[in-house]
């Protein structure tokens, strides 16, 4: 999508509603302001253009193309760096895909990817191959040690387990 396309849906509410309806989304004034949103997070303008230009071209074949784009915008917002994070789709677009795929199937696992954004990155890396049983153990036991209580190292397995929840479904 050219910058000029991005704006002018961004300055016109009900054109970037029509637009959104042809690729699916069923709820168009939510998806408007996940795209103001998204205009709002600090990617420059000419980036958004090409990840708006990516979910124009993914979202038509979500089984819930409006939740995957409300999971999407939620996940930019808690990245460290959103600059950065496109940066990486504009980079390597399968990886947009893959996100939405995630994001539109289950609202449980686009929470699970909401609530710690980094777990993407190791998604990817292992392209969702399970990781040595031994180096899993020797990891989780070496954080569970370094919690300061109880409370600590439930919060370990908690989240070990949702990011082996993550790459089951990924993988």
């Amino acid at each position: 999508m050219d910058i000029e396309r991005l704006v002018s849906l961004l300055d016109n509410p009900a054109d970037a509603r029509s637009w959104l309806e042809t690729l699916g989304v069923d709820n168009a004034e939510r998806g408007q302001r996940n795209l103001e949103h998204l205009s709002q997070c600090g990617m420059t303008l000419d980036l958004l253009a090409v990840i708006v230009g990516q979910l124009a071209k993914h979202l038509p074949s979500m089984s819930d193309p409006g939740m995957a784009l409300n999971s999407f915008e939620r996940f930019v917002a808690q990245t460290r760096s959103p600059l950065a994070f496109g940066s990486l789709l504009e980079r390597d677009p399968e990886s947009l895909a893959i996100l939405l795929q995630i994001m539109s199937t289950s609202q449980y696992l686009a929470d699970l990817l909401i609530r710690d954004p980094d777990v993407f990155d190791l998604l990817r890396i292992t392209e969702g191959q399970p990781v040595a049983r031994q180096v899993l153990v020797d990891e989780i036991r070496a954080e569970v040690e370094r919690a300061n209580d109880e409370r600590m190292a439930m919060s370990v397995l908690r989240r070990y387990k949702q990011r082996e929840t993550l790459r089951i479904a990924y993988g």
